[in-house]
């Protein structure tokens, strides 16, 4: 496997199907997807959805707060992968124009009660010639097959100087790198957790924030903010562990341990959660 950013040779990471590029960084895996296929009752979509919510809505928050100043106000937004709709209510309610685009044919008819929301994969279910001012990502670069293309599609969508939102894991952060030292010694749960394998999508590239500003720039993307978002909080913690039926109680409760304890500390360690707010150039 080469690395898709420097075009040096990957070698295999401490989880199997994972690897790193030695040269630049990049993580990236060959985990397989299969979204709308028919998989196991693996996920808990009820306790999902209920365990995900305060903290995303949360994030949604601060995360429109460090977009306001390059948005215009009634901005048009595509929130790509928008899931439950959520960022697609908190910008709706900031006076923004928001449409969403969910693949998940039973995610997108949930979220389509709610919220403006088209089903179907980016850029191919848009309307022919559809153009916004922002297009967001949120909690969705990392699970793109074709990081290159998305990127020259969202260019192709995006009005003049318009803005690419991304919100995703970061490989600093101090949960990532915790997880592949506990798989080095032969505990590989919570790296598998994180990007989600043997689940209908699961990540397949984890970026650093050196990894993601290099291949944005490469296709006309400039950095106009970034901050940090939570990646956990007390509240909902356990129904999120608890959502894969996968993880027993007792691996649960360690994972809540551990989760409770680097919830406490997080602000001072390497953002686990990042966002980046860049505009098209």
């Amino acid at each position: 496997m080469s690395c898709f950013l420097c075009d040096a040779p990957m070698r295999p990471d401490v989880l199997d199907g994972a690897f790193r590029c030695p040269a630049c960084g990049l993580f990236r895996s060959a985990f397989p997807v299969a979204i709308n296929q028919a998989v196991d009752d693996r996920l808990d979509e009820v306790r999902r959805e209920r365990a995900l919510k305060a903290l995303r809505v949360a994030n949604f928050e601060r995360l429109l707060d460090g977009c306001q100043p390059h948005l215009a106000a009634g901005a048009s937004l595509l929130d790509v992968g928008c899931a439950h709709g959520w960022f697609l209510q908190a910008a709706a309610a900031r006076g923004y124009r928001p449409t969403g685009l969910e693949p998940d044919h039973e995610v997108a008819v949930r979220a389509q009660a709610d919220a403006p929301v088209i089903e179907g994969f980016f850029p191919e279910a848009l309307p022919p010639g559809a153009t916004y001012d922002a297009i967001s990502f949120n909690d969705v670069f990392e699970h793109l097959p074709d990081a290159h293309a998305m990127a020259e599609a969202v260019r192709d969508r995006l009005n003049p100087g318009g803005v690419l939102i991304l919100n995703l894991p970061l490989a600093e952060g101090v949960i990532f790198q915790l997880a592949r030292l506990a798989a080095r010694f032969g505990i590989k749960g919570p790296l598998a957790r994180m990007w989600q394998e043997g689940l209908p999508s699961p990540h397949l590239a984890y970026y650093s924030t050196r990894t993601l500003l290099r291949l944005t720039r490469a296709h006309g993307f400039q950095l106009v903010a970034q901050g940090r978002l939570a990646s956990m909080t007390t509240k909902g913690l356990w129904a999120r562990i608890r959502y894969d039926r996968s993880v027993s109680p007792l691996q649960a409760a360690a994972f809540y341990a551990a989760a409770a304890g680097l919830t406490a500390v997080s602000g001072l360690l390497p953002p686990d959660i990042g966002y980046f707010v860049l505009r098209k150039v």
